[in-house]
């Protein structure tokens, strides 16, 4: 049965219920039709019982309808006020039968590529329409329309940003796969990662070559379509010989890059837009299913949507039961944001009501994808094909866990949903006990503990894509390049407080406030008149305290003003502590016989290496497409096209594993071994083409004469900070998780010395695999204090994740025959090392070479290449380097710890007389 819309009446003063007939009759009035109708209110204020008045703020509280939608607001009905839809979109019954035009209705993806129309004598551009049904769209406000008309640095600044034009993804991908990249001028800088692709075309009218930032461009082009429906054209898979899977196996370069402009290179980009291209905020997104409702650019964030996709709003027009069912959206029906009125930093509007604070479901829809941050934040973990659930869990099952399935933030019994961005309760997991212990090893992060969302940390700069106070953008390459914020700046060092400075707070009084990375001022963060931080939530404007780093370290009686509890920790001294023997710095890491004047973890090292307490870690991408000519449509342009997507599959996945490594500012941090993508593409005879793997434009990735590669791997800022560990939640990463210990030595040396020989000569076949599942899958944060963790943290590998040139798992372990990429036969009854192409979590070997591909090159002044000594990309972000990777993992010229901290937070042998000491 069609859901078509159903008016609710809301009768109101006048008599007029839904509005959408003939209003010139009613009585005299000053306000336009819009709010005659939405509102019911004689004048333009807002002041009747129906739609909310949605930009209530001080100054602009009084803007009209049509100021930011556009239509007549003198017209007598709803065909005379409304702009009306092009005819490729069409009324509710042309959406009830027309794929395309409901595709491009709930999607806006390609409604801008729309010619001009007429109706009743006048004449409409599609950006008209656009307009009308989202004021925001990008589209519209780079045009100094809609929200651009006020706004219009800001509309500058975000039409640029990684959030619209998705060049980390689809830029990242080019380079990944190693095409050329398409804007000849963008060819070979920064490491040949310059971005060059988006959603659409971007130019930097400012543009100066001399003084750019890293990673900044003039240009990017629109990611083409090579897939069109109907279309026979040489770069056109269409009906075109040259896009069969015999064609396509000789896409490729002798290194495994692809060649550019080929077949293949086309393939995969459209394999990339397809599934990944709808997480910018050019387009409201495939906007179908709960937890993926939004709009397009900047609605996409302002105007929340809620879980369900149905309207609160007091609007009378507004069908308050749409969608029916938010797991299956159905044509004609479209999602609704939850009121129609913008959210931002929580404050009180000039009508006395609440203005929301953009809360983390704004987030969900986009960051809980390929690196699932929103959800990592929640402590909610993905688990995308039940392994855990169905006790297939790869290398080992967790002891205990507890499904998301009462979790109202994903499953709320008042909207009836029962899937959440399209999986189910069986598919996030909420708690994992691998060990044991009785302590959840993916706890949230200690900030979402603490009450606080997204935007108390990301905020404007990060969000917007830069300064939105200055007219002119960069057009960035990749996220760090637009990223301001760090822990320092809210938390400061061990050696200073978060910087400072005189300036206007949130509430427009004077005080000493924060400054970002990039050295905007952060209004809600500012230090008091007794030298405490406090941050006021941009969330729900809650204060909370912000201890000091330094404070941490120095036992300078500072209290906990919350709880009066001392902020001094003598762990954290010890952990976080500057060697030098001045009390204000510190205990410092301190060992036996060893002195290193004036060192310090957090010169060299993030606070997130240590203090990510686990990570999102997925193993093995399959994708593939296939030659369909039912109706799929392009995320780029809302075109019909011959390419659907067939697989999008993990093949293992869980939160145990992680490498450390150099990041694009020169620090150490958590890496991930992820994006290890096998493609593969069935033609329009059916026939499958060979799995490919890719190198990058350096060489770098599946190529043969890396021995066994390990495809790519990048760095990982997790989103599971945790500051100690408590009785039902593990802590951060604690000493022995990067670092050998004698007592590790001492239990393992002889295996470690068998593991380590063997990984280094590639004998996959001499590995003890049960003894890697022990020590790698029932031991989180390694409480069994195994020397085999400092091999897999410094990047060196576990020998748990071995495939083959087809993209199948190779190991004994794993017996489930439905794994991802397995072929339906299980690994372990096939077992063979000699099948092994590939190592994907050996980033490195022990020269300091990286075994697979980066895409992120340096950013700002730094000492990286320093850390990445032995290195053949040594100017890339990329893995440790010779001299990092020998203190880490060789016992015999290395660094053994005689005092640290074991997993548990537990000082063992000499650290516990240190930790007090000067």
């Amino acid at each position: 049965m069609s859901r078509v819309s159903r008016i609710v009446g809301l009768f109101v003063s006048f008599s007029l219920a839904g509005c959408s007939g003939e209003t010139s009759e009613l009585q005299t009035k000053s306000s336009e039709s819009c709010m005659l109708c939405h509102n019911g209110s004689l004048a333009d204020d807002y002041s009747g019982p129906g739609i909310e008045n949605p930009h209530a703020f001080a100054g602009a509280d009084a803007i009209q309808c049509t100021q930011c939608h556009g239509g007549d607001p003198s017209g007598t009905d709803e065909v005379t006020s409304h702009v009306p839809p092009p005819p490729q979109i069409g009324d509710d019954e042309k959406l009830l039968h027309d794929a395309k035009a409901y595709f491009n209705r709930l999607t806006l993806a390609g409604i801008d590529k729309f010619p001009d129309y007429t109706v009743a004598g006048t004449t409409y551009t599609a950006l008209d329409y656009l307009q009308f049904v989202n004021p925001g769209d990008l589209r519209v406000v780079t045009l100094s329309r809609g929200c651009g008309e006020c706004h219009e640095n800001h509309a500058e600044e975000v039409s640029t940003s990684l959030l619209a034009t998705e060049a980390g993804i689809f830029s990242g991908a080019t380079y990944a796969i190693g095409a050329e990249n398409v804007v000849a001028a963008n060819q070979g800088q920064f490491e040949d990662t310059a971005a060059d692709l988006g959603f659409r075309p971007a130019s930097d009218a400012g543009f100066d070559a001399l003084q750019a930032a890293i990673g900044a461009v003039e240009t990017l082009i629109e990611t083409p379509v090579a897939s069109l429906f109907g279309v026979t054209a040489p770069d056109q898979a269409f009906n075109n010989p040259e896009f069969l899977a015999a064609a396509i196996a000789d896409d490729q370069n002798p290194d495994n890059s692809v060649i550019t402009d080929s077949p293949l290179h086309k393939l995969f980009l459209e394999q990339v837009s397809f599934t990944c291209g709808d997480c910018h905020l050019g387009s409201a997104g495939a906007n179908n299913r709960a937890g993926d409702f939004r709009s397009s650019g900047c609605t996409a964030c302002h105007m929340q949507y809620s879980l369900g996709g149905r309207s609160g709003s007091s609007d009378p027009n507004i069908d308050k039961l749409e969608p029916l069912d938010p797991d299956d959206i159905d044509e004609p029906e479209r999602p609704h944001a939850r009121l129609h009125r913008i959210a931002s930093v929580k404050q009180t509007g000039t009508d006395g009501k609440t203005v929301e604070g953009i809360d983390d479901h704004a987030c969900a829809g986009c960051h809980q994808g390929s690196n699932r941050t929103v959800m990592q934040y929640w402590g909610i973990r993905l688990d995308q094909n039940a392994d855990v659930r169905n006790n297939r869990q790869y290398p080992a099952n967790p002891a205990s866990y507890l499904r998301t399935t009462d979790d109202t933030r994903l499953f709320d019994p008042a909207v009836g949903n029962t899937t959440f961005n399209g999986r189910n309760h069986n598919q996030y997991l909420l708690e994992e006990d691998y060990d044991g212990d009785g302590r959840d090893d993916t706890p949230e992060d200690v900030h979402y503990e603490a009450g606080m969302g997204c935007i108390d940390c990301h905020g404007s700069f990060d969000l917007h894509g830069g300064d939105t106070s200055t007219p002119g953008a960069d057009i960035a390459s990749r996220m760090e390049q637009q990223v301001g914020i760090r822990c320092e700046n809210c938390h400061g060092t061990v050696d200073a407080y978060a910087t400072t400075q005189s300036g206007a707070a949130w509430d427009g009084s004077t005080k000493n406030v924060a400054v970002d990375s990039a050295g905007n001022v952060l209004d809600h963060v500012y230090q008091a008149v007794d030298g405490t931080f406090w941050l006021r939530s941009r969330l729900d404007g809650a204060l909370h305290f912000l201890p000091q780093t330094r404070d941490t370290v120095v036992n300078n009686g500072r209290l906990d003003p919350t709880n009066s509890a001392p902020v001094y920790s003598a762990k954290a001294s010890y952990a976080m502590g500057r060697i030098d023997s001045d009390p204000s710095n510190g205990t410092g890491p301190k060992q036996s016989g060893w002195t290193a004047g004036g060192f310090a973890h957090s010169d060299s090292m993030d606070c997130a290496s240590c203090h990510g307490s686990w990570t999102n870690t997925c193993v093995g991408c399959h994708l593939s497409g296939e030659y369909d000519t039912g109706n799929n449509f392009s995320n780029i342009t809302g075109e019909r096209i011959v390419y659907k997507q067939a697989t999008a599959d993990f093949t293992y996945q869980s939160p145990l594993f992680f490498q450390l490594g150099v990041g694009p500012r020169g620090k150490i941090t958590q890496f991930a071994a992820n994006t290890k993508v096998f493609y593969k593409w069935i033609d329009k005879n059916g026939d499958a083409s060979k799995v490919f793997t890719f190198s990058d434009r350096n060489g770098k990735g599946a190529n043969p004469a890396a021995g066994v590669p390990s495809m790519s791997h990048n760095s990982f800022m997790a989103h599971s900070i945790r500051g100690k560990v408590a009785a039902d939640k593990e802590g951060p990463r604690y000493c022995n998780t990067c670092h050998l210990t004698t007592n590790s030595i001492a239990n393992f040396g002889a295996q470690y010395d068998t593991f380590r020989a063997a990984m280094a000569a590639g004998d996959f076949g001499a590995l003890d695999f049960n003894l890697l599942r022990q020590h790698f899958g029932q031991n989180t944060g390694n409480q069994l204090d195994s020397p085999l963790w400092a091999h897999m943290a410094a990047g060196l590998g576990t020998g748990l994740f071995l495939f083959d040139e087809h993209g199948q798992p190779v190991n004994p372990l794993d017996t489930f025959a439905g794994r991802k990429g397995a072929n339906n036969v299980a690994p372990a009854s096939i077992w063979d090392p000699n099948r092994v192409r590939l190592d994907l979590d050996r980033i490195v070997d022990a020269s300091g070479a990286a075994q697979g591909s980066n895409n992120h090159t340096w950013v700002g002044p730094h000492d990286g290449a320093a850390k990445r000594d032995g290195a053949l990309d040594p100017t890339l972000a990329g893995p440790l380097g010779a001299t990092l990777l020998q203190r880490l993992a060789d016992p015999s010229n290395g660094i053994v710890l005689d005092s640290w901290f074991d997993s548990n937070g537990t000082a063992h042998g000499g650290a516990a007389g240190f930790l007090d000491t000067p």
